[in-house]
């Protein structure tokens, strides 16, 4: 009779994981903690779900997207000679159908990056994703900036980041597409500039 209860435990403990793992999407691959705090543009590629190097990115379809602090590029428009865009998607559930591809695919333009501590700010000017990246009390991008993120003004972040967990479309830099949301901006010592991010890669946008 032990056994019997047992070998229904088990099947019921199956059941259950089985289930659980249905409901979550196929094909999903992640990245936890990229560390975008150096420097440099951090390059990465969907195709082989890994960060690469790029000696010339601009001539370079070896990579999708960058990360550099709060900001993003996508090989595409100012930013590279590939195909890739993006475009914003309704709500935050990442496991939700997209029934229709957007149409449009907003590209990278040139401008004024501007990063740092606030007050002692950095300026350069280079490509990059002013729609995906990063802003005070950002509509569109993937980190929401603002003092009231912070614990200690009454929000629930560390700092002044939070991860705004929209759900984009990126169309690749090879013409492929990606459902792409970042889903933390701080790794395991609670330092921010650190993205994590999930994605479901598709040659042809059925997600």
């Amino acid at each position: 009779m032990f056994a019997t209860l047992l070998v229904g435990l088990l099947t019921l403990t199956s059941c259950s994981k089985d289930e659980k793992e249905e409901k979550r999407p196929s094909g999903v691959k992640q990245e936890k903690n990229l560390n975008a705090r150096q420097e440099k543009w951090v390059y990465y590629s969907f195709e082989k779900n890994a960060i690469v190097e790029v000696a010339d990115p601009q001539n370079s379809l070896d990579w999708d997207i960058a990360f550099f602090a709060y900001f993003a590029k996508l090989n595409g428009g100012a930013s590279g000679k590939g195909k890739a865009g993006v475009a914003k998607v309704e709500g935050d559930d990442f496991s939700a159908p997209i029934a229709t591809l957007p149409s449009e695919y907003i590209q990278d333009v040139k401008g004024i990056m501007s990063y740092g501590s606030y007050p002692n700010l950095t300026e350069k000017e280079d490509t990059f994703s002013a729609f995906l990246s990063g802003g005070f009390d950002t509509k569109t991008g993937f980190v929401s900036l603002n003092p009231n993120n912070r614990q200690s003004s009454g929000g629930k972040w560390p700092s002044v980041y939070a991860p705004t967990k929209f759900v984009y479309v990126i169309r690749t830099a090879k013409g492929a597409y990606a459902k792409f949301q970042v889903t933390d901006f701080y790794n395991d010592k609670v330092q921010a500039n650190c993205p994590s991010f999930q994605y479901i890669l598709s040659e042809d946008g059925k997600f």
